[in-house]
């Protein structure tokens, strides 16, 4: 069973999250979340905004989203 070498894969650059230190060059959505409360299913977005730390993002309701940021829909 140690004779055996396991194949590591490991992530593309594309694949990993944003570093919560780096400052972003574009409005991004780092992250999208649901979640159940009474009133049904509620979609939240985090979106990072440009020259904001990756780190700093807020989280919004998909209709905040739709009002505020529609070139990230």
């Amino acid at each position: 069973m140690l004779d055996q070498e396991e194949e590591h894969v490991l992530p593309s650059m594309d694949d990993l999250p944003p570093d919560a230190q780096e400052e972003l060059k574009e409005d991004i959505v780092l992250q999208k979340r649901s979640r159940t409360i009474r009133q049904g299913k509620q979609d939240l977005w985090q979106i990072g905004l440009k020259g904001q730390l990756a780190g700093k993002a807020n989280w919004y309701n998909t209709r905040k989203v739709e009002e505020q940021f529609p070139h990230l829909i």
